[in-house]
């Protein structure tokens, strides 16, 4: 096994370089790495049902789909993720492949500084009941990529407002977060470290217990292919909101002209059918309007760019094209 030396700290390159590295290295894999703000969705889930909308775009969080499962979880400076990757043992998946495995070295590293860690449920790592890192696995072909998110000083009050919803109504067949009591590992040990020294604790105690043979960085070669593959697939916005599941949504908003009322299909993030109704007034029929949306994208940028050249007062009286876009993606 090789550790690799990783600074990037963003969300996109170090998803990118987790693909890469499954596909260009054979040797098995431990690498620790630092986002930015940013949140990190699940690959089953609907990117739309997960994130504070509004808050995201206003506080420029980015936004990435994993290539493993499991929920939403939000990124910072306070956070550390690692990852392992591993040739897939197809006989003996039940303990070679399983979480516990690759979770117990973190276990095992806090525990050496006296923090009472302990692994529970299908996929956490908690302290006095309380989960601090979330584990999540993806397969491919003979190679196993496991990744886990660990709370170390995290913001927890920006945490909880880039992962709430509103009260919109979303019905749809993704996979939903459940929130959990969550802490941060700082507030639990003997003594204060800062996160780039807990993360040295941490790279060297595995280095010293799990037969890390070298260590390596990345090269010129290596993060120009990782930024292709986080151009073409991570950054894009086919994979991170195009690719969560069919979902309707419904929102009723009162307005100064009356209610009015949506109702959407989407499918790959694309609006399949929409039906605007209520009690306010216009003069063109409201049909038109329907039509034109059927086919764009339910996200803000195309929303807009396909609403600019329309006089949303002929269909909704004083309704403008803000009013119509919060409304169809409010959160």
């Amino acid at each position: 096994m090789i550790y690799v030396i990783n600074n990037n700290n963003s969300c996109f390159f170090n998803h990118a370089a987790e693909k890469y590295l499954m596909n260009n290295f054979d040797d098995e894999v431990f690498m620790l790495w630092v986002n930015k703000p940013s949140i990190l969705i699940g690959r089953n889930q609907n990117t739309l049902t997960e994130i504070n909308y509004n808050y995201v775009k206003d506080n420029n969080i980015d936004v990435v789909r994993r290539l493993s499962g499991g929920g939403a979880i939000y990124n910072d400076f306070g956070n550390i993720n690692f990852t392992f990757i591993t040739n897939r043992d197809k006989k003996s998946s039940t303990e070679k492949n399983s979480f516990n495995k690759f979770a117990l070295p973190v276990i095992e590293a806090l525990q050496s500084l006296g923090v009472n860690a302990e692994f529970t449920g299908r996929n956490d790592i908690i302290i006095e009941g309380k989960k601090f890192s979330g584990n999540a696995q993806y397969f491919q072909k003979d190679k196993l990529l496991h990744h886990g998110s660990i709370l170390f000083d995290c913001d927890m009050s920006k945490l909880s407002l880039a992962l709430k919803s509103k009260s919109i109504k979303f019905k749809n067949k993704g996979v939903k977060s459940v929130g959990a009591r969550v802490t941060n590992i700082l507030p639990h040990l003997d003594k204060a470290m800062a996160l780039g020294e807990f993360r040295e604790y941490l790279k060297n105690y595995i280095i010293d217990t799990h037969d890390i043979e070298r260590i390596i960085e990345f090269n010129e070669s290596d993060i120009e292919e990782i930024e292709k593959i986080s151009e073409k697939s991570f950054k894009s916005w086919e994979w991170n909101y195009g690719k969560s599941p069919v979902y309707k949504y419904e929102n009723s908003v009162k307005h100064p002209s009356g209610l009015v009322e949506y109702t959407l299909n989407v499918e790959k993030s694309i609006i399949t059918n929409i039906s605007i109704y209520g009690d306010y007034f216009g003069e063109r029929s409201i049909l038109e309007l329907e039509e034109a949306l059927i086919g764009v994208k339910h996200s803000r940028d195309h929303l807009e760019h396909k609403l600019k050249d329309l006089k949303l007062d002929d269909y909704i009286r004083g309704l403008t094209i803000k009013d119509l876009v919060n409304d169809l993606l409010e959160i």
